[in-house]
């Protein structure tokens, strides 16, 4: 693709990008500082990317903004009734951004120190199976709270709607859609001069990314999100009779859950950049 080509397609996505996230923040479906968040992370991931890739960077994230809002809808008075519904009628604030968007943007930052190298595939690769996560967890969150009868994923019992680290068939089904809708996205960092299996291979691998992302995410949620934790964590290990049941509040911290969704981006991330690394995916 010619240089002007790459920019025309650069322009016409940012200007889209701009006015969908303008239109949001008019709508006070994010706030202040989502806003700020979302422009800053679309502004450096197209840097990162560059012309060639920039657009497709900027489509992949737009796209889970805008699929990730309208899945916050769904029966939200059902969910408001069962008390799971996302706080402020589902507006999203900078920690959203940062659960969401960290790990896309480490992936893209690496990206773009290690350009026009075998390792720059992966970590496209990477980026796109962190936000194919974080679309897939997004979707089997609100689906899954609003349709399903979640069971504990560590036990496979059955807990109440909302339970951190629960899963449902509805739930499973939805994060496979969500991230079935990014992995289509996605396919636009693959040029069509690639061949045809090289396609096919990115796109399964951003896939099966994403759902597995999405099932760390719950696994995390059942045993480190909202548990606490001691600073000195090394001292615990060695010393267990040391930390008594008594530790102050000041001595311990809780991982929430957007914590979590770093962690499980970063897997969904990680999942992709291995799975291509034994395809051996090389599109550079």
């Amino acid at each position: 693709m010619a240089f002007s080509e790459h920019l025309l397609i650069t322009a016409i996505t940012l200007s889209v990008a701009f006015s969908f996230v303008l239109y949001a923040y008019v709508k006070r479906k994010i706030n202040t500082s989502a806003f700020i968040g979302t422009l800053a992370l679309g502004v450096i991931i197209l840097l990162t990317f560059g012309l060639e890739f920039g657009y497709a960077g900027l489509l992949a994230l737009l796209t889970f903004f805008l699929v990730g809002n309208w899945v916050t809808r769904y029966k939200y008075d059902k969910k408001a009734e069962l008390g799971v519904a996302e706080g402020n009628k589902g507006m999203r604030g900078i920690p959203n951004v940062l659960g969401n968007g960290l790990a896309p943007l480490i992936f893209a930052v690496l990206y773009a120190v290690s350009r026009e190298s075998y390792y720059s595939t992966l970590f496209l690769l990477g980026f796109s199976g962190a936000v194919a996560t974080a679309c897939a967890d997004t979707f089997s969150t609100e689906i899954g709270e609003a349709e399903g009868n979640p069971r504990l994923i560590t036990t496979f019992k059955k807990v109440p709607v909302g339970t951190n680290g629960g899963i449902s068939l509805p739930g499973l089904g939805a994060a496979v859609l969500g991230s079935f809708l990014i992995s289509i996205v996605c396919l636009a960092f693959v040029s069509a001069g690639d061949k045809a299996p090289i396609r096919s291979i990115f796109f399964s691998v951003c896939l099966i990314s994403g759902f597995f992302g999405c099932i760390a995410d719950s696994i995390f949620g059942a045993t480190i999100e909202d548990k606490p934790f001691y600073k000195k964590r090394l001292q615990t290990f060695l010393h267990a009779k040391s930390v008594t049941k008594n530790a102050t509040p000041a001595s311990q911290f809780r991982l929430n859950k957007h914590g979590v969704n770093i962690l499980s981006t970063l897997s969904g991330g990680l999942c992709a950049v291995v799975l291509g690394y034994s395809f051996g995916v090389q599109m550079v």
